[in-house]
């Protein structure tokens, strides 16, 4: 049942069109296209310490999928591709395609602990919608 036929009085409230996609998110002037938390930087300096290679990096990236229609990824990557962007924060480098980062542009990425357990976070200004575990979205 649609929403117009659960408010029968609302009726003329409702119209048969799609509403319009959002505006997509613009960076202000000077602003860094992705930020990295203290706590992303210490964490993964101790994975990449425990894997014994100087050379990997932090790969963020989104695939579709997910409760929300896009989830987060998150891999180590030996290989920096032509169409990444670099960011280096402390000892780490954060790399993320072209196409994954239309969707992540502006972007805080933390990790947190509790007791729950512990994982990576993105807080993202472009994602119009997030499901409950935080792993998805949709814009």
């Amino acid at each position: 049942m649609s929403a117009c036929q659960s408010q029968p009085n609302a009726a003329s409230s409702c119209s048969t069109g799609s509403a319009p996609p959002p505006a997509p998110f613009t960076l202000p002037e000077g602003a860094a296209p992705l930020t990295v938390s203290d706590s992303v930087v210490a964490k993964v300096g101790e994975m990449l310490t425990e894997e014994g290679d100087p050379n990997l990096k932090l790969r963020i990236f989104v695939t579709g999928g997910g409760c929300s229609g896009f989830q987060y990824g998150f891999a180590f990557d030996d290989v920096t591709k032509d169409d990444d962007l670099c960011v280096e924060v402390g000892a780490i480098k954060v790399l993320v395609d072209s196409s994954s980062l239309q969707y992540v542009m502006g972007a805080q990425i933390d990790y947190e602990e509790s007791l729950e357990g512990s994982r990576f976070v993105i807080k993202n200004p472009n994602a119009a919608s997030t499901c409950g575990c935080g792993s998805s979205f949709s814009v």
